[in-house]
């Protein structure tokens, strides 16, 4: 059962500041000049909070580590104090974001609600579908210990099969909205405050039996239970009695329907490194043991050689399939039939789980033929992602990669039978286009 709440919500005054200016892209896909880029816009930029840095004058003997995460907590208190940050009513938000699909013309809108959701163990209400690395969890964690405030919302899904909630969204959204910007990438985002009773109290029932699917925001969901749990030891160490009413015992979650029409999962491709001469010479050949191979001709640069292997991969094939790019080589390798494949699979997991694209290219493919395990993938640097099949094309063609894996977008669906099944993907299994920003509506803890 969801317990689905409005909350105050914190956001900056569009009076006094230009949204799009003070708007950053969530904390994992900042990379390079982005976040300086952010502060050029503006001094107010979230990323100041989202993603902070200690000092110049920092030191991992001075204490600079900490530092950066009480400078975050430094800029929430000095912008709420300047009225840059203002607070508002108790209120679910109507998030949309209107968005271009990649590489076409085509026009979409995806629309969701943002509130609060009570922390519970995952299980029958709150379901994960990707397993989560350790270092993000402890970054996460020190930074919420500090700023006590949720910054980022995470991104979770349930079914609104009669389409009753997407009927009360549409009406909400007929006014002009609190808040609109426009993000890096060139999508719109809007927020409206919804605080009249009969619709808030419409979401929490409509919310109320539904399982919530984690799209997005694994490592934020994880921390924000690791930190309820350290506060209620920290409440009964004392004496007290931690009643379940705490702002801890919640984390801002952004809803979306199952059935929303704007709801899009871009696939992220596998571009392979550091692999021996040997190693490459025998992947086609061990390819074969578990796979129908094809070689398909390609030419040109790596975009037109995207735009002719992609198409191949078949949306209605049922069998696992993947596009494999060596350089001078391209493939299609469709799973053989029948089921002698499961015994290079996990047989403890679950046939949602065994059939996935993902799961058999890093099961049969990385593991069993190319020895990247588990712990490899942990350990980072054998492995890159990518959501542009070009750039994965491009690298091996061009760089120190081998070999590039292309895959289909997982779907929806199989996302949700493998979370019912009690399953969790590969991580970077789903890449739910577009990402929701930090710094429309924040959630304070105090």
């Amino acid at each position: 059962m969801a317990e689905f709440a409005p909350f105050a919500g914190l956001h900056f005054d569009p009076t006094r500041l230009t949204i799009t200016d003070v708007i950053c892209p969530p904390y994992d896909v900042i990379k390079g000049t982005m976040r300086d880029d952010l502060l050029a816009k503006s001094p107010y930029n979230i990323v100041n909070v989202e993603l902070p840095e200690a000092s110049a004058s920092g030191s991992a003997v001075t204490g600079g580590e900490a530092e950066k995460y009480e400078s975050a907590a430094g800029f929430l208190r000095e912008w709420r104090a300047e009225g840059i940050l203002v607070q508002g009513d108790p209120a679910f938000y109507l998030y949309e974001q209107e968005f271009t699909l990649p590489g076409t013309s085509v026009l979409k809108k995806r629309r969701g609600v943002l509130g609060a959701l009570e922390l519970e163990e995952f299980g029958d209400t709150v379901k994960p579908h990707e397993h989560t690395l350790s270092g993000p969890k402890e970054d996460r964690l020190k930074l919420l210990r500090a700023a006590r405030a949720n910054t980022s919302p995470i991104f979770g899904l349930f079914n609104d099969s009669d389409g009753w909630v997407e009927k009360v969204l549409e009406s909400a959204g007929t006014t002009p909205p609190l808040l609109e910007a426009t993000d890096h990438e060139g999508v719109t985002q809007r927020i409206w405050a919804v605080t009249d009773d009969e619709t808030v109290n419409a979401i929490v029932a409509a919310l109320e039996p539904e399982a919530i699917f984690i799209a997005d925001g694994h490592h934020r969901y994880e921390t924000a239970l690791n930190y309820r749990n350290e506060r209620k030891r920290e409440v009964e160490a004392k004496g007290g009695t931690w009643t379940g009413a705490e702002l801890d015992n919640q984390v801002m979650m952004m809803c979306v329907s199952t059935s929303d029409s704007g709801l899009v999962v871009l696939p992220t491709h596998r571009i392979v490194k550091g692999l021996s001469g040997e190693q490459i010479s025998k992947a086609v050949e061990q390819l074969e043991d578990h796979f129908h191979v094809e070689l398909i001709p390609t030419e040109g640069d790596a975009a037109t050689q995207a735009a002719q292997l992609m198409p191949l991969l078949r949306e209605d094939s049922l069998r696992p399939q993947l596009g494999v790019h060596i350089k001078g080589q391209s493939y299609i390798v469709t799973l053989r039939e029948g089921d002698a494949y499961l015994a290079a699979m996990d047989r403890e997991r679950s046939a949602a789980y065994n059939n996935l694209d993902v799961s058999v290219l890093h099961t049969i493919i990385m593991e069993r033929t190319l020895g990247i395990g588990p712990a490899q993938l942990a350990a980072g640097g054998h492995v890159l992602y990518t959501i542009h099949a070009k750039d994965a094309i491009d690298k091996v063609n061009h760089d120190d990669a081998q070999i590039a894996f292309l895959l289909r977008p997982t779907l929806v669906s199989q996302v949700q039978e493998v979370a019912a099944a009690g399953d969790k993907m590969p991580q970077k299994s789903t890449y739910f286009y577009p990402k929701l920003v930090t710094g429309l509506v924040l959630r304070p803890l105090d």
